[in-house]
């Protein structure tokens, strides 16, 4: 199904106005004089706005979008099923973004160094496989298989991650359900599942950066991450869910025989959804501990955290808050990692996360706004010291379905920290989903 010529021109309009208005919209108001007559000067141009006109672009391609947003359709799925009643199906999705940003102070020199690259964002390559079995006395088990491919290496080619992320059995009926194998861990897993900036690029390493992206890892949530383990789920009860979990542990900084994790980490949440008339609310709370010893030095501390959230959806509008604090994990929101140093160093390091983020869905256009800021605490054990960090990110997103399986993506983000260099990112993509 195509796009009417009207829709299909008004959109391309709306993205020629962002670029347009970029142009004209700097600190001392250029126009199209010659140097910004290539696309290198324009997006140099653009990764000069301040905050406040990232915010002014975007409410360009909101008019836009809305202008000419018409009505929504959904896609399908692959199945097959056989006379014995098993079923068998196909998903996934294919996102691939053009990147271009501008790093502060990133080169030899102190220079800025500009990259323009084509990459993965949030959510790699991904195609998931279901086989259901046929439910007995009342019980269902299937299996989830979930194959990922990162397009990009480090600025080298053919690099890009190929790897597994979930292999699960599924086990439910009417006690609830079990997850049996590997998968999304529970901790921050209600943040991380969002439908609006989730679905684009996030926060990135740099210019050399390297497979999925951050999203808001560090920026506003602790990565769940794709470990082995075992989730029980209970029933809804009227509304409630709760599930806790035993989680393959994290070493700090990888294998070691001067560190011991005796014991998984344990990980739980209980989710309270409220339906009404136009929409449903969903609130959350959770938490994680797992304890950690090193030999030597003798020392003894604890990767522990909670956090608490609620998400708002109606009448097309999408409103997210979510909060965190964790002890032993640092701003970056990686458990057992350090971006900028060794994990261990973060034994005793305070942390929060928090981000909010407000979306609004007109029949296949969607737009959205989201800040959010991961922080953590100077603090200097035996095992090492880490510094004073906090992370921001302002990201401004719109998307528009350009099919009921193609979707067309659009990002723009000033990030801040003292843990990475400073940047602005212009971006565009296309998803593909079955």
């Amino acid at each position: 199904m195509g796009l009417p010529p009207t829709i299909l021109i008004a959109h391309l309009l709306t993205i020629s106005i962002f670029g347009l208005s970029a142009a004209f919209y700097t600190k001392d108001s250029p126009k199209f004089s010659k140097k910004y007559r290539n696309i290198k000067s324009l997006v140099n141009t653009v990764m000069k706005c301040t905050k406040k006109r990232i915010l002014y672009l975007f409410s360009i391609m909101l008019l836009g979008g809305l202008i000419t947003a018409p009505l929504q359709s959904s896609a399908q799925n692959i199945s097959f099923e056989t006379e014995e009643g098993w079923n068998f199906n196909v998903t996934g999705q294919l996102p691939v973004f053009l990147v271009a940003s501008n790093h502060e102070d990133f080169s030899t020199g102190g220079e800025d160094q500009f990259a323009t690259r084509i990459m993965s964002g949030f959510i790699p390559g991904s195609i998931n496989f279901n086989i259901v079995a046929p439910e007995m006395n009342g019980v269902k088990v299937e299996a989830l298989f979930q194959i990922n491919h990162h397009l990009h290496g480090p600025s080298v080619q053919n690099a890009g991650l190929f790897e597994g992320r979930i292999a699960d059995i599924i086990v439910s009926g009417d006690f609830g359900s079990i997850n049996m194998g590997k998968g999304l861990g529970i901790f921050n897993s209600t943040s991380i599942a969002d439908a609006g900036s989730g679905m684009g690029v996030g926060r990135f390493a740099g210019p050399d950066a390297a497979d999925a992206t951050l999203g808001r890892i560090g920026t506003g949530y602790t990565f769940a991450n794709f470990n082995p383990r075992i989730i029980y789920t209970t029933p809804s009860l009227n509304g409630l869910t709760v599930k806790v979990g035993l989680i393959n542990p994290e070493k700090p900084d990888g294998p070691s025989a001067t560190v011991e994790t005796e014991t998984p980490r344990v990980e739980g949440q209980a989710n309270y959804i409220l339906e009404f008339d136009s929409g449903t609310l969903d609130l959350w709370a959770g938490g994680m501990y797992q304890s950690v010893s090193v030999v030597s030095p003798d020392f003894d501390y604890a990767i522990s955290g909670w956090d608490a959230g609620a998400r708002l959806e109606a009448a097309g509008l999408r409103l997210t808050g979510a909060y965190s604090g964790t002890k032993g994990v640092g701003a970056d929101g990686l458990i057992g990692l350090n971006l900028i140093g060794s994990g261990l160093a973060q034994a005793d390091v305070e942390a929060t996360q928090w981000y909010a983020e407000s979306m609004y869905t007109a029949g296949k256009f969607s737009v959205g706004i989201s800040y959010g800021e991961g922080s953590q605490d100077a603090v200097s054990t035996v095992l090492g010291s880490s510094p004073e960090i906090t992370n921001k990110l302002l990201m401004g997103f719109t998307r528009y379905k350009l099919t009921d399986n193609l979707t067309w993506i659009g990002e723009v983000q000033n990030f801040e920290s003292e843990a990475q260099a400073n940047y602005k990112a212009l971006i565009l993509g296309m998803q593909l989903n079955f």
